[in-house]
């Protein structure tokens, strides 16, 4: 690729960016990659610290997105990561990621370290459901 198509590819995910922005009104991501060579932007979502905000961070960026695909990872050091993939509006493929704590799955989700597999939005969405009624009875409990 030469320096003029890559900074014109530069200039069009910038322009992309700006208009998602524009768009929607998403949480401040913790780290933006604009990418000239693959004509994607990846998105680390860090907004929120605790884990469900996090997950329901991630499904808010996730439903901005068209032609969606995601992929949960047990990682080895213990987290569960996720990865969405996307277009905007503006064609431009977006990637979105971040992770929680494995241990705070509470057991609902089915991975051995290292293990990865495909999941849908209403996958994540049900678990985040389940984590939330699951935290909820332990706050009683403790109560």
């Amino acid at each position: 690729m030469n320096t003029h198509a890559a900074g014109n590819r530069l200039t069009a995910l910038t322009e992309a960016w700006r208009a998602f922005l524009r768009d929607y009104p998403v949480a401040e991501p913790a780290m933006v990659s604009l990418e000239p060579t693959l004509y994607r932007i990846s998105i680390q979502a860090g907004h929120h610290q605790d884990a469900l905000d996090h997950l329901g961070e991630l499904l808010l960026w996730a439903y901005t997105l068209d032609q969606v695909s995601a992929q949960w990872w047990h990682t080895p050091d213990g987290r569960l990561h996720l990865s969405i993939d996307g277009r905007a509006s503006t064609g431009v493929a977006l990637k979105v990621y971040g992770g929680i704590p494995f241990e705070h799955c509470a057991g609902l989700v089915q991975l051995t370290p290292g293990e990865a597999e495909g999941v849908s939005l209403d996958e994540i969405y049900t678990l985040l459901g389940l984590l939330r009624e699951h935290h909820t009875t332990i706050t009683e409990v403790a109560a």
